[in-house]
């Protein structure tokens, strides 16, 4: 028992698991905004908001696509992150501005709802995952930097 604690305070399982989570949810809302029943769920939520935008450009069905589109390229990101960090950062920056633009809705929604609320927690998620891969992503340029020289420039120092 001691051992698999210390392999799991050691591991990034927390992480991984994490991932997976935000993964499963954008990929079946983004898969949910293709079909009607999505549609129609959607529908007095983006039209009595600043959001309504979409439904001009797009159409109430296109509104609803787009946002699919979005959160596919969301769960997209996070997979190939597994072994890419830099599509991990896209992928969480998603996550994080979808949860934002979601909760800016509040001020114009008379109901809260869990459809709402997740938001507020894939905020943090995205927020830890983006770290975790910016982390990643400088470990990996820092060690295919030259000898001697440095990934990251000084603080306070610019680079031209």
């Amino acid at each position: 028992m001691k051992n698999a604690i210390h392999r799991f305070v050691h591991s990034d399982a927390d992480l991984t698991l994490l991932r997976l989570s935000v993964i499963f949810i954008f990929a079946l809302f983004g898969t949910f905004k293709w079909f009607d029943f999505e549609v129609s769920e959607l529908e007095p939520l983006i039209s009595s908001t600043w959001l309504s935008f979409l439904y001009t450009l797009f159409g109430v069905h296109g509104g609803s696509y787009f946002l699919g589109v979005v959160e596919t390229l969301a769960f997209v990101a996070l997979v190939v992150g597994f072994k890419k960090p830099a599509f991990g950062i896209v992928g969480s920056a998603i996550v994080i501005v979808t949860g934002i633009t979601t909760l800016s809705l509040l001020p114009q929604l008379t109901m809260l709802d869990g459809f709402i609320v997740k938001d507020v927690l894939l905020i943090g998620a995205g927020a830890v995952l983006l770290k975790f891969d910016l982390r990643r992503h400088l470990r990996i340029q820092q060690a295919s930097a030259p000898e001697g020289a440095s990934a990251l420039p000084a603080q306070g120092v610019r680079q031209t």
